[in-house]
């Protein structure tokens, strides 16, 4: 009897562990949503609404696009781009700050270099040495001239560190060393990030 209510307990509480683990991200992301949303309503909408007469709905929503549209456009430029370099070198120096910061930067580089479709195919390669197996990223065939130098056909392929995808190694492989995987770039960088710890079989069911 005993076993089976501590059977049972256990199963509730892994069942509660994987809502709280499924549900958090997307309740912390819309939170943050919101409070942005209503920080910057709060900041502009008494003003504007005191110097037109009239009551505007939906003033924060309008001004955050139009804020991440101006910032986008001048992090593009070459002072933007120094600006917010300053900024991420302080941010990173930062205890406790850094933590957060440099896992949500690392998340959303993730995602940015997934949708830029740089990455042809996930791929399984022997790496730093034989009989050691890493995930790395097709992105090219390698030149010819390497090619010919070795007289093997070579792809260019990206091996990525944990848990920052965005740096890695260069490498140039033969291509029947290459084992190509059946998961999408988007997964293998997933398991990349997570450093091996999230099982991504679980979407696939």
């Amino acid at each position: 009897m005993r076993k089976h209510i501590n059977k049972k307990t256990k199963s509730i509480r892994k069942i509660f562990i994987t809502g709280f683990i499924t549900i958090l991200p997307a309740s912390v992301t819309i939170s943050l949503i919101f409070w942005l949303l209503n920080k910057i309503d709060v900041v502009f909408r008494e003003p504007l609404e005191s110097l037109i007469g009239f009551p505007i709905y939906g003033i924060g929503f309008l001004i955050t696009v139009v804020l991440i549209f101006i910032t986008g456009l001048f992090a593009m430029n070459v002072l933007g781009k120094e600006i917010f370099h300053l900024f991420d070198h302080f941010m990173h120096k930062m205890p406790l700050v850094n933590i957060v910061y440099a896992s949500i930067k690392q998340l959303l580089e993730a995602i940015r270099i997934n949708q830029k479709n740089s990455f042809k195919s996930a791929i399984l390669v022997q790496y730093p040495k034989e009989g050691i197996y890493t995930i790395g990223f097709v992105t090219a065939d390698a030149p010819e001239f390497i090619s010919k130098k070795l007289n093997k056909v070579c792809i260019s392929i990206f091996i990525p560190t944990t848990p920052n995808p965005t740096s890695g190694m260069f490498v140039m492989v033969p291509k029947e060393d290459i084992i190509y995987l059946d998961l999408s770039v988007e997964e293998a960088i997933k398991l990349v990030v997570s450093g091996g710890m999230l099982d991504i079989t679980k979407n696939r069911r």
